[in-house]
């Protein structure tokens, strides 16, 4: 039974049609058409030729190109993901590099020499994230499209990776980096979303998701309703954010189910804001070094845990499915604890024995 998915290129506005014809025990064969009367046609031939016996599967199979595993995986698979933004991001350069290598003629040799070109620019664990979602595409033309027997990628190994870095904010950074917010006319959602990543440490895609029927104004909180964890939490505001919050809603459309920070691209009003350029600008004009969105998430563990919270209470705040993703702020809760010690000695004792 043959499907057609229409396709229109996120660059270009063009249409396209993509046809598979699956059927039992043989590979999945697809083929991409500049209309849908062109793409029916091949369907109905291809079928025919399959029922007659007509069609020599496993050379139609060995024609395939990686570049077309890619194409399958990407709109059957990566545009439901939470990070589809890195994934294709990923996936742009293994296109660049072997794309259109064929795809049974593939190589984990390959695979190790383009990875060495990405390690000359990226860090070991930016690396690994990029073979991962290779590896997971591959597995993709394993198990559902059966087109080769086995994933290459897995026979390459990952790169040690360094421990998680904890890097957070000073007093001077947090006041430059806000200040800088606030200079960019083109975009103030900015101070809404840092002032939102430096007091609620939400990550930035559950930011970005952020609809205006998550913004519960009368619990002062937000509701993340699809997590990391795939599970829902709440984050509670605090008065500088949640004013910052309303302010910005006072243009929000009527719609309960729009997106808080939608994209600029107006013929686009449905996709996520595109923050890298923004936050590059702002990143610059505060002279912030080694310093990534994500750690803003770090800053606001850092503040939790020099305020006296526990490392169950962060955990909560941030989401984190385990503790031993929340011990990296430990060292950060020492000086609380040694206060609260000494306040109960000299409660207890007197004030000799604090």
């Amino acid at each position: 039974m043959a499907s057609f998915n229409k396709r229109i290129s996120p660059h270009t506005g063009k249409i396209s049609w993509r046809v598979r014809i699956r059927r039992n025990h043989l590979p999945v064969l697809s083929k991409s058409f500049p209309n849908k009367t062109e793409a029916r046609q091949w369907a109905s031939t291809t079928e025919a030729a399959l029922v007659e016996g007509r069609l020599n599967t496993g050379a139609a199979f060995k024609k395939y190109r990686v570049d077309d595993v890619f194409d399958l995986y990407e709109d059957d698979i990566v545009k439901r993901l939470k990070d589809s933004y890195n994934r294709i991001a990923h996936l742009s350069f293994w296109r660049a590099e072997i794309g259109s290598t064929l795809l049974h003629e593939l190589s984990s040799y390959e695979i190790r020499t383009a990875r060495e070109k990405l390690r000359a620019t990226k860090s070991d664990s930016t690396t690994n994230r990029y073979l991962a979602s290779l590896s997971a595409a591959l597995s993709f033309a394993v198990t559902e499209l059966e087109w080769i027997d086995k994933n290459p990628a897995l026979k390459v190994k990952k790169f040690r990776e360094p421990r998680g870095r904890t890097r957070f904010l000073s007093d001077s950074e947090r006041e430059g980096l806000l200040q800088a917010s606030t200079s960019l006319p083109k975009y103030p959602e900015m101070q809404v979303i840092i002032l939102i990543a430096l007091t609620t440490g939400m990550r930035r895609g559950e930011i970005l998701n952020l609809r205006w029927s998550d913004c519960d104004f009368k619990l002062r909180r937000l509701i993340i309703r699809d997590s990391k964890n795939s599970e829902s939490r709440s984050v509670p505001l605090a008065d500088v954010t949640l004013t910052s919050l309303r302010k910005w809603g006072k243009v929000r459309p009527l719609d309960a189910n729009a997106l808080v920070f939608p994209s600029h691209v107006s013929a686009r009003p449905s996709h996520l804001f595109e923050i890298d350029h923004a936050w590059q600008l702002i990143r610059a004009k505060a002279d912030l070094k080694d310093f990534r969105f994500h750690d803003l998430r770090h800053t606001a563990a850092s503040y939790l845990a020099m305020s006296g919270a526990g490392l169950r209470e962060i955990g909560d705040i941030l989401g984190h499915k385990s503790i031993s993703m929340t011990k990296r702020y430990s060292h950060l809760t020492e000086d609380h604890k040694h206060r609260t010690v000494s306040k109960m000695v000299h409660a207890i004792f007197g004030e000799g024995y604090s």
